[in-house]
């Protein structure tokens, strides 16, 4: 029998979803099977469209209503504002760790016990620790990454890490993030502003200003089950990709110590990550790219403008050939 991982600390999962009920299911019950088992989960549903097969999905999903919270919002706060709420509210109840996933992330069953195992051992003194993601059937790499301050540049960590021992790292996305709750009385909550996209790596970077190690623990797995078709070069060019050059170019703005370099490296990758994508030449693409840019290099941050959307949805509403419109 294995023995327990941090005895007399308490550890809390938030769970961040919106209008994906079986994938919440899946995920619940993953979170349900672990080898250590969780003292309590917080299930954050971000406005979804009928709130009450949300409720449902994550009580048949954990089974367990004493340790399940099901935090219903009625204004879609983003995967940021998400995830800072549920948070928030593990916090103040106490919990010492704070473990952090999307609705698509389903945890092997040893994956909270193997990033425990390391913060008692090879990372003591981590202020956050995250694990391997796989998608599609292998390591995704962009999950995990180096960061170099003077120009913003960032790279994956390379694929001999993930054969290897913990080790640190610079910036790592909430699939799998725990973050303690020291660190969370020192630095706060994730920038609720940034919606969408790269509140994870002004979070991690975050940490790293403030002298906390983040360390990847490369035996703790998340298998995330992204479609393929919300990959931001499939396209339609619109929010993903306006919060995406938006927020990296507003975290190189705040963090990389160069004043001019990373902000118009991260310019490129705007131009780049419009180059590359499905629907770049559907009406009103082009007005949010320049949007993202100008708001990106200006930190004006919050959900996507009402200007872009009424635009998006003008577009959408006109079809060639007859065809009905769709959202």
């Amino acid at each position: 029998m294995r023995a327990p991982t941090h005895i007399g600390q308490r550890v809390a999962a938030v769970l961040v979803t919106h209008n994906r009920p079986e994938l919440l299911l899946q995920a619940l019950a993953a979170l349900r099977t672990q080898s250590r088992p969780l003292d309590a989960v917080y299930v954050v549903d971000n406005a979804s469209d009928q709130p009450e097969i949300v409720l449902d999905a994550a009580r048949f999903g954990f089974g367990d209503e004493e340790r399940l919270t099901v935090l219903r919002l009625d204004t879609n706060l983003g995967g940021a504002g998400g995830f800072a709420l549920g948070m928030a509210r593990a916090f103040a109840a106490g919990h010492d760790w704070i473990w952090l996933l999307d609705d698509d992330a389903m945890a092997r069953p040893d994956a909270l016990a193997r990033l425990l195992d390391a913060a008692a051992g090879p990372a003591a003194g981590a202020a956050a620790l995250c694990g391997a993601v796989r998608e599609f059937g292998d390591i995704a790499v962009r999950h995990r990454r180096r960061y170099h301050l003077p120009t913003g540049i960032e790279r994956p960590l390379p694929r001999a890490a993930y054969a290897g021992p913990p080790c640190r790292v610079d910036t790592g996305s909430f699939v799998g993030f725990l973050v303690s709750a020291a660190a969370i009385a020192e630095i706060g909550l994730p920038e609720r502003a940034f919606f969408l996209a790269y509140d994870d790596t002004e979070y991690s970077l975050r940490l790293r200003r403030a002298g906390l190690a983040l360390w990847l623990v490369p035996g703790s797995v998340v298998e995330h089950l992204r479609a393929r078709h919300t990959r931001l070069r499939a396209g339609p060019f619109g929010r993903k990709h306006y919060f995406t050059i938006r927020n990296r170019i507003a975290v190189a703005r705040g963090y990389a110590t160069l004043p001019l370099l990373p902000a118009v490296l991260a310019l490129l990758f705007g131009l780049l990550l419009w180059l590359v994508s499905g629907g770049r030449l559907r009406r009103g693409a082009l007005r949010i790219l320049v949007a993202a840019i100008g708001d990106g290099y200006r930190r004006r941050l919050g959900p996507f403008p009402e200007a872009l959307a009424r635009l998006q949805q003008r577009a959408v509403a006109v079809r060639p050939f007859g065809g009905s419109a769709s959202h």
